[in-house]
């Protein structure tokens, strides 16, 4: 199962895949051997690479809290569909087709600075057009089409640099 989180405006994809012989979480492509045993409903003993956590959860609605070691992260559920729609996928810092289309207008240029949900570039498919957004702040490093091209779905449109 794949889910994507929000921490400190940073889109994380986290896979974990549970099977015979354990459990494996993948991080940003770093795969992660797991142990764990839920202790409370919102209380977790983990053990990664032969080192012992425990850690405390808090979810309610998209946001999620997690408490380690005296340190309170909060995270932010982002769905499929949120990153679809927005087409940032990734580390937050590109912009992808989420479908076959045409770029119909760059709303900006390379060089230029983007706030988190700020529309970078607009496509139309199906006869409607989709402004794309910026999951995070950044300045646009590269810009990969131009207006009028054809694109197909998953294709990197918009490369962004952390500001």
């Amino acid at each position: 199962m794949t889910y994507s989180f929000k921490l400190d405006n940073q889109i994380y994809k986290v896979n974990i895949e549970e099977d015979d012989s354990g459990v494996v979480v993948e991080i940003s492509g770093e795969e992660y051997p797991v142990e764990y045993t839920k202790l409370d409903d919102n209380l977790y003993s983990i053990i990664i690479n032969d080192k012992s956590f425990t850690i405390g959860t808090f979810k309610q609605g998209k946001q999620i809290q997690v408490f380690h070691a005296g340190n309170l992260y909060e995270l932010e559920a982002i769905s499929d569909r949120e990153l679809s729609k927005s087409g940032a996928m990734g580390s937050g810092l590109e912009i992808i087709s989420p479908m076959p289309s045409r770029v119909v207008k760059l709303l900006k240029s390379e060089g230029d600075t983007v706030e988190e949900g700020e529309s970078v570039v607009v496509v139309e498919a199906m006869k409607m057009e989709s402004e794309l957004k910026a999951l995070q702040a950044g300045t646009i490093k590269t810009i990969k089409v131009s207006e009028g091209d054809a694109v197909e779905a998953k294709t990197l449109l918009v490369v962004l640099t952390e500001e």
